[in-house]
């Protein structure tokens, strides 16, 4: 809001903003340090919590970049019609995004080997994702394991390994 439209606001509307600007200015917010990401083999028996925390988990180790594991990508319908040359769009269908992930490169690690197998077939895994809060900021999902393989770089670069998730099912969170 401008200075001139601030000083003419009703003194309600002052205090709104001035209230949430302090607001704002205070939010708190989580990092991603801290992160941790686990594989199981087995599909949940229902798509809930419950049903995901039954299962057994292995973490993959080394995480050193978190792909995105929550929301939609929704695709656009367009109609053109001539007489007014205007094109009209709208939320079409969606799918769900590929979470993309980094990790150091451990062969030896049990949720590694987990990836690198499931990356070889068309099995479905189930996934849980625990942020640094881990209390309230746990999600699952199943996704197939689309791409597992080791990266280059130069001499000074550590050897990582890059993974792709094609996510199967909306993420659940706890």
């Amino acid at each position: 809001m401008s200075g001139l439209l601030f000083a003419r606001a009703s003194r309600d509307v002052r205090a709104f903003f001035i209230e949430r600007h302090h607001t704002m200015a205070g939010i708190d917010f989580d990092t991603i340090a801290g992160t941790k990401l686990y594989i199981s083999t087995a599909a949940p028996a229902a798509q809930t919590v419950a049903a995901f925390e039954a299962l057994t988990w292995v973490e993959i180790g080394q995480i050193t970049n978190v792909g995105s594991v929550e929301g939609r990508e929704y695709t656009m319908a367009t109609l053109s019609t001539v007489g007014d040359s205007q094109d009209r769009e709208k939320k079409g269908s969606f799918k769900l995004p590929n979470a993309e992930f980094e990790c150091a490169w451990v062969p030896t690690d049990a949720g590694q080997i987990l990836l690198k197998a499931a990356s070889k077939d068309y099995s479905v895994p189930s996934f849980k994702l625990v942020g640094q809060d881990a209390d309230d900021d746990i999600a699952f999902f199943t996704a197939q394991v689309a791409k597992f393989v080791r990266t280059g770089g130069q001499s000074n670069d550590a050897v990582k390994g890059n993974f792709t998730l094609l996510r199967q099912t909306d993420t659940i969170t706890a």
